[in-house]
């Protein structure tokens, strides 16, 4: 798979053929002018009806004079269907002189995109022959995936929390339990009494790329005290918890649910193990029968 980006293929080819600059000193393309994708694989998140993304398509040279050529769906190798679940905004491209990249600009139509539902399109261009990089090719293929657009107090309210730290140490699987924002930090929720009452633990949630949500807890905190936790009092009796090196914990927006991983352990005592916090959120009427009935 080649990169996302055309420069490394741009300088694999001049390693090929090689020319100075006398001004710059530094090596210049000389080899045929091909036409290609940038990238032979994206994957977009469709949020709503009018977002434009772009498909880059770059030129291994510059040309003094516009250089027009067309794109196409192959419909038989594409899952989505054009006019339902998206719309090219041209089926004719240009690079302008002087300039190396354009873009294919695709829309997604989210209200025809189930959710979480991924729909492929493949794309080709159409070029002239000499124009045509054969170790490349002239397609590329687009994931379609629909998201929901990001909204801080989904992550509000009661929720229900599945945890292997209270499945080993307090023989609860999941128990009820009650978050709001934390007013002073950005994109910041706090769970209360996640365990232990008086302690609360904060997490930050952080949807930069929506189809990668992340989630980090707050630094080191103190989850609760280790005479509670094990009936005896180890180092300075608090018990710690903290992100867990070497796993990512992530969140569902459209499904309301956090995943955070976490090490616990006591300072200078040591560390009493990994584990993983699953937080579903519910209505108020749910919460209200689990009050009632029980999980």
């Amino acid at each position: 798979m080649r990169s996302h980006i055309i420069l490394p293929f741009i300088a694999l080819s001049a390693l090929l053929t090689l020319g100075v600059s006398c001004q710059s000193e530094r090596p210049t393309y000389t080899g045929p002018d091909y036409i290609l994708f940038s990238s032979d694989s994206h994957t977009i998140g469709v949020v709503d009806n009018e977002e434009w993304f772009e498909i880059a398509v770059s030129a291994t040279r510059t040309s003094s004079e516009d250089r027009y050529f067309g794109v196409e769906v192959v419909a038989s190798e594409s899952s989505a269907i054009e006019g339902l679940h998206y719309t090219l905004e041209s089926n004719t491209l240009c690079i302008k002189a002087g300039e190396l990249t354009t873009a294919v600009r695709i829309q997604g139509h989210a209200d025809n995109i189930y959710i979480n539902q991924s729909l492929g399109i493949k794309l080709r261009l159409v070029l002239d022959d000499e124009k045509i990089w054969e170790e490349y090719g002239t397609d590329t293929e687009i994931t379609m995936q629909r998201c929901c657009e990001f909204d801080i107090n989904t992550f509000t309210g009661y929720a229900v929390l599945t945890s292997s730290w209270s499945m080993q140490y307090m023989n609860v699987e999941s128990r009820l339990v009650h978050t709001h924002l934390d007013t002073t930090q950005e994109n910041t929720v706090v769970i209360e009494d996640m365990f232990y009452d008086g302690y609360d633990i904060g997490f930050r949630l952080d949807s930069e790329d929506r189809l990668n949500p992340i989630v980090t807890l707050c630094g080191e905190q103190v989850l609760g005290s280790t005479g509670e936790a094990f009936g005896t009092v180890y180092g300075n009796g608090e018990l710690m918890i903290g992100n867990t090196m070497g796993y990512v914990s992530y969140f569902g927006m459209c499904e309301k649910f956090v995943v955070i991983y976490s090490t616990i352990y006591v300072e200078e005592v040591g560390t009493v193990g990994n584990y993983v916090n699953i937080l579903e959120w519910i209505s108020d009427e749910e919460a209200e029968r689990i009050m009632r009935e029980g999980l």
